[in-house]
Formats: structure tokens, sequence, C-alpha cells
């Protein structure tokens, strides 16, 4: 904090609330990035994430594989269900961050001085981080339960995500993974697999392109990730990207425009809930038996003849 604020104006109002949320974000990310973490050595960032949680959820535990799982619902109460949203990236990394090593920054792009950066995934836990924050200060006319999966083991297998109890997810809807690599794209599936309807895709980057942001966002097939297992468990899933190339080299880099970016995305997603509980209705309409259908469609004939 005493760097953030060496390098302020003189004339603090003449900030804008972006710049300053963008430095809020640099310093979490970097902060991230110096904390080791390889597979199946978690405990360290562990412990500094949930330190993190605690001022930001009700609700935080760790499971009997090493995944932190917290929770928190913001709005007031009222009659309309409760929408549950997951956000979720991993913990590990896949080698061990070297001692020693320097995080080299020229302009929004860091690399690491030797070894791996670790902005896979370390910037997608940076991301959710300061989109918690971001929903303290939201109002919601709705009540909407976010619930988060910082999981571990996800380069060797996906191994925490597999070990998420079915109690923790039977009601969350959505799920938001920041796991990609590079700009702009939203991961609804791999090759002969759906992570989620086209239609909830469609709408991600109808929210996400509002703005200035123009068409920066679009749906597109990726790899694997923790996704998959949202997916198979019913959940309408996509995968983020948060920014880093050349993830598990050298050459790791992690451009902070495009990692910004995935979180003013996933504040976009809830300043317009609505926009993605339609969606959601959709989906949920469309999925019932055909004959289910019909009957409901009758219903509205014979309700506006009469």
């Amino acid at each position: 904090f005493a760097s953030l604020l060496n390098g302020l104006p003189e004339k603090l109002n003449a900030i804008s609330t972006e710049h300053l949320e963008r430095a809020m974000f640099e310093n979490v990310v970097e902060e991230l990035l110096e904390i080791p973490g390889s597979s199946g050595h978690e405990s360290i960032i562990r412990n500094h994430v949930m330190k993190k949680l605690a001022a930001l959820t009700d609700k935080i535990t760790v499971d009997d594989y090493g995944n932190i799982l917290a929770e928190d619902t913001f709005g007031i109460a009222s009659r309309e269900s409760v929408l549950t949203i997951l956000l979720n990236s991993h913990l590990d990394v896949v080698d061990e961050i070297e001692v020693g090593r320097e995080i080299l920054k020229c302009g929004s792009v860091w690399t690491s001085s030797s070894g791996i950066l670790g902005a896979d995934d370390r910037a997608g836990v940076g991301v959710i981080l300061h989109t918690l924050k971001q929903l303290q200060q939201m109002e919601f006319r709705t009540p909407v339960k976010v619930k988060i999966a910082f999981t571990v083991e996800e380069e060797v297998g996906l191994c925490g995500a597999r070990a998420v109890s079915s109690e923790f997810l039977e009601d969350v809807q959505a799920a938001f993974v920041v796991d990609r690599r590079g700009r702009g794209d939203i991961v609804t599936g791999t090759y002969g697999t759906d992570f989620c309807d086209e239609l909830f895709g469609a709408m991600l980057a109808l929210i996400g392109n509002l703005g200035d942001d123009g068409d920066r966002w679009e749906p597109t097939l990726g790899g694997s990730s923790d996704t998959r297992i949202w997916a198979q468990q019913g959940i309408q899933s996509v995968n983020l990207s948060v920014g880093y190339q050349h993830e598990h080299t050298s050459r790791e880099e992690l451009n902070l425009d495009d990692a910004f970016a995935t979180a003013n995305l996933l504040k976009k997603v809830f300043l317009h809930i609505d926009l993605l509980k339609s969606a959601l209705r959709g989906i949920r309409r469309e999925a019932q038996p055909t004959d289910e259908r019909s009957r409901r469609s009758h219903r509205k004939v014979v309700s506006a003849v009469s």
C-alpha cells in the first residue's frame, strides 16, 4: 500500500475510480505471484487466500482434499428464488516458483526473470478476489448467492475439482472459471464436449461487450479445465481468458490489461444479473420434455382464448 500511495498524484480527486481499482488489482495479483504452491504443495497459497476471503465471504471451509470452498449471499431476501453462481480458479502452479526470481514489468506485460511466472492460474485467483470486493459495493434487487471454489491439483488432472462434493454444487446454476490463456475467449466447450448451452455463451458475450469493450468477448472452443467437471454436474459453465500466454514455460507472460478486462466482465455480469437470469430461464424451458412444453403452450392458448 505504501508503494501505491507513493505513486498517487497530489490531488486525489483527480484519480478515477477505475484507476484506483486497477492499482489495487495489480497489487493483489503481484502478491499472489510471489507465493509458492505447485500441485500437491498448496498449503502456503491456500492460507494466504483464506486470509483474503475472511473479509469477503460469510463462510469458508477447506474440504478433505484441500480445496477452499466459500460462499456469501448478496441482496435483500425476497420471494424470488436465489440465483447461485460459482466462481472458480485453481491454486496450484505447474512448477514451483523459483526462489529469488524477479517479476519483470514492461508496461502492462509481466514476465519472470527465471522459471515460470505463475499467472496460470494466480491471475484467475486475483480476478475472483477482486470481484468479491466489487460485490461488497453493489446493490441487488433480488438475492444472489456466490460460491467460490479455489481448487488444488488442477495441473495434474483436475483432481481437486473432481473431489468437490455434490452437496456444495447442488444449487449452482452457472459457473465462471477464470483459467484461460489470451484475451476475449469465452470457452463454451472442448471438441466433442459442450460446457454450456449456446445461449449462455452468447449472453455472456453480449454482456461483456456492453460499453467500451466493443467486440472483445467471443464464445469459442478450448482445452480442458475445471470447467469440464462443473459441466458434468449439469451446470452452465464457461472458462474465461485471463491474459496469460506461454503458460508452463519460462516464457510465460501476463498482460494486466487483459486480466483486468476479465475482472470487468465479471463485474458486468453481476451488474446485469437480470440478463443472465433470462438466459438461464430460456435454457431451462428448452430443456423441458417436448410434451411438457406442449402442455404449457396449450394452457397459454386456452388462457388467451378464454
